[in-house]
């Protein structure tokens, strides 16, 4: 998909979990370009909920006081968005490890930055988490449209 193709996509206000394109680039370049954030959640050696939520603190740049817990992570992500911030795209990469040892954290996961993006969606910001179809296996994620 071309980067024209995305930026629609992007300024549409779209938010929700999708499956990642097989090229990110395109889409990384049309979020770049209409001012909206990217965060490379690349999860490569993350097992647990713990882990999983610190990777969440750093890719993100949560502030200091980031509880490492799913209430903050929550929060973390309401509160990015009554900031004022355009939109946010999470790459969600490199994560097979975590759905097999830690499914049930995915779940959680998942499902926080669900409600996450149904907040910033309904203002008409985009929020969309691209998960990489090898980073989540059995679930059946729509591709990005």
């Amino acid at each position: 998909m071309s980067v024209a193709r995305y930026d629609r996509i992007i300024r549409s206000g779209r938010a929700g979990i999708c499956a990642a394109p097989k090229l990110v680039g395109p889409l990384r370049a049309a979020a770049r370009s209409a001012g909206v954030e990217w965060f490379d959640l690349d999860l490569a050696g993350v097992t647990g909920r713990e882990a999983f939520l610190k990777r969440c603190a750093r890719a993100m740049r949560f502030p200091g006081y980031f509880g490492n817990n799913w209430d903050a992570l929550h929060e973390c992500l309401i509160d990015a968005a009554a900031a004022g911030s355009p939109g946010a795209v999470v790459h969600w990469r490199r994560g097979a490890a975590l759905a097999q040892r830690a499914p049930e954290a995915v779940k959680v996961a998942l499902e926080i930055l669900r409600d996450a993006a149904t907040y910033w969606g309904s203002s008409g910001r985009i929020f969309i988490v691209a998960v990489d179809r090898d980073s989540a296996p059995g679930l059946d994620l729509p591709p990005l449209r």
